[in-house]
């Protein structure tokens, strides 16, 4: 099939005011988002800087406090992980998902895993900010929501 260069230049074109059209949303004072056309609020509607989050924490006979990693919460990726975490939480079934971390935690064998004690599922508040653009990794308030002893045989 042969096309000509004008059907080309004509194509190449369209498609490209397709795309670059969903960009005048911007200077809307009420976008709107519509798929496939798109112009991304995500990625530049204004959001508060806290974020909450229900994490799970480990700590060893020292006191010393270690994030549990998701592969030891749950199966599949981190954003899978905490949506099955704030699930549990909703549902007030954390009880259920504290004992089954509290188990594989006992099974593993990694440092600093291996040395925990005790685990809690915490809820913070981390300001985002600090978080990424001053490295300040501790939240800003924080909220045991259960904590589980680690049983080993």
């Amino acid at each position: 099939m042969h096309l000509s260069k004008p059907f080309a230049l004509f194509f190449s074109v369209a498609v490209l005011f397709a795309i670059l059209l969903p960009v005048r949303e911007n200077w809307k004072d009420k976008p709107k988002d519509s798929f496939p056309l798109s112009y991304f609020p995500m990625f530049s509607s204004k959001r508060d800087s806290i974020c909450t989050v229900n994490y799970f924490v480990g700590y060893d006979t020292m006191g010393n406090r270690y994030y549990i990693p998701h592969a030891l919460v749950g199966a599949g990726g981190f954003n899978q992980v905490r949506r099955q975490v704030n699930k549990k939480v909703r549902s007030e079934n954390v009880e259920k998902i504290t004992q089954k971390v509290a188990k594989k935690v006992a099974k593993c064998q990694e440092v600093p895993y291996c040395h925990l004690v005790r685990i809690a599922l915490v809820r913070g508040d981390f300001d985002l900010n600090n978080y990424f653009q001053k490295g300040i990794k501790m939240p800003q308030h924080e909220k045991v929501i259960f904590t589980k002893t680690i049983e080993r045989s």
